[in-house]
């Protein structure tokens, strides 16, 4: 009975997964393909283009209104299959990853609509570093060891000047420049080189090594989720291009799930 209930719904699925296509994955590619976070390229991707999918009333969320109301629906965050409503559909779960880690960047970077994320940075010592210099977008913050303090930042700030830059002066060497980027995305470049520690619900520690081994540290405190370090989700990200799985993804995607069930 459920095979042949299957076989009903296929054609529908098939078309529902062209429409998908057409209306959000070609134009997708279209805007995004060789562009930096979606592919490791100098070219930027553009962040008001990006908030016109992402934000609530964007793109992606009125397809799933008009096309997907009452097979997907909200958990709290997240998309799930109603499945009530989808017996006999296989809701791709990598099309659900993929909305749902979309989700994560929009509700920290694009929770007002347009590309914007407000943290605070604390630079720490370090042994025979004397002085760090970073600069973000413009706004800076220069350590010296004296006492430490949280200076806020935002991204992308209004000032518009897209950059990002991290120098430090050692004990024995004047100052040198470990990372100089230029371009909206440069912050969340900088944070792609660092080690990531988080402390706990709101704060993260940065580390940066340095050519010559010495350690740069700064505390991050963000104000909801990851901060700008969502962004980095978004690294190599790829929009699927099937909302339901049909024919031999069927088979293939129920033997992995009974493998892994062993």
């Amino acid at each position: 009975m459920e095979q042949a209930w299957r076989q009903v719904l296929t054609p529908a699925a098939d078309s529902l997964n062209r429409q998908w296509q057409r209306a959000i994955v070609s134009h997708w590619n279209q805007d995004f393909a060789g562009r930096y976070p979606f592919k490791d390229t100098p070219n930027d991707a553009s962040l008001p283009l990006l908030a016109k999918y992402l934000r609530d009333d964007g793109r992606i969320s009125q397809f799933i209104a008009t096309n997907l109301a009452g097979v997907l629906e909200r958990e709290g965050r997240y998309w799930v299959a109603d499945t009530m409503n989808t017996q006999g559909l296989t809701v791709n779960p990598a099309f659900l990853r993929a909305l749902n880690r979309l989700r994560d960047v929009a509700d920290t970077a694009f929770a007002s609509g347009d590309a914007g994320v407000h943290f605070e940075l604390m630079a720490k010592p370090a042994r025979d570093v004397m002085k760090t210099h970073l600069v973000i977008d413009g706004q800076q913050l220069e350590y010296f060891n004296q006492k430490e303090r949280w200076q806020r930042f935002s991204w992308p700030d209004e000032q518009w000047q897209p950059g990002a830059s991290l120098s430090w002066t050692s004990t024995q060497n004047m100052e040198r420049i470990l990372a100089d980027f230029r371009g909206s995305w440069s912050f969340i470049r900088l944070l792609e080189q660092a080690q990531v520690t988080q402390l706990d619900s709101s704060s993260f520690m940065l580390q940066w090594q340095a050519p010559d081994g010495l350690p740069l540290h700064y505390l991050m405190r963000v104000e909801q989720g990851k901060g700008p370090l969502a962004l980095l989700a978004l690294k190599n990200y790829r929009l699927p291009g099937q909302v339901f799985l049909t024919g031999k993804a069927i088979s293939d995607a129920e033997e992995y799930r009974d493998n892994a069930d062993e």
